[in-house]
């Protein structure tokens, strides 16, 4: 009798601990990130607008487009300090989120600055960004713009899933 309560009391312990594991593990493994609407206003005093200077203040939006889906992403501007002004925009293609909220300076992403492209696309009040990014397969994706100079600004940044597409298959 006593053995069987020694068996059962081992077993339930060992039923325990491995429950205590696989959470453990299921904490440790990344999940795909949950994409949602920003809104945010920076205020930045840059005299350049371009990553020229080690201390040009930088907005960054990293995303993820997965295999056969597609994503429209929208930047608007709601409020511009620079009557007339614009913000620059840059595309990184890969995943950056070493700032902090959402935010940096351009020395920081010197290490990534080759593979960062200029868009050549002027932000403003009266110019939204619109893009579709599409892919076959997993894809990620940073959006840099450069603090408007002359005091705060404010944007609003969408990611919403677009139709999905299927890639086209050739048959005989």
């Amino acid at each position: 009798m006593v053995n069987e309560k020694i068996l059962g009391i081992t077993g339930l312990c060992l039923i325990v601990l491995m429950l205590f594991g696989a959470l453990f593990v299921s904490s440790m493994v990344n999940f795909p990130l949950v994409q949602e609407e920003l809104d945010f206003t920076v205020s930045g005093s840059n005299e350049c607008l371009r990553f020229l200077t080690r201390d040009v203040e930088v907005v960054y939006v990293p995303f993820i487009v997965g295999p056969g889906e597609s994503w429209d992403f929208v930047v608007e501007c709601t409020g511009i300090a620079t009557p007339g002004g614009w913000v620059d925009l840059y595309l990184y293609e890969g995943y950056w989120d070493e700032g902090v909220n959402h935010q940096c300076v351009s020395e920081d992403i010197y290490s990534i600055l080759n593979g960062v492209e200029s868009l050549n696309f002027e932000l403003s009040l009266d110019n939204s960004f619109a893009r579709t990014f599409v892919a076959s397969s997993q894809k990620s994706y940073t959006l840099f713009f450069i603090f408007p100079h002359g005091g705060p600004s404010s944007f609003h940044v969408s990611l919403e899933r677009g139709v999905a597409f299927l890639p086209m298959i050739k048959s005989g």
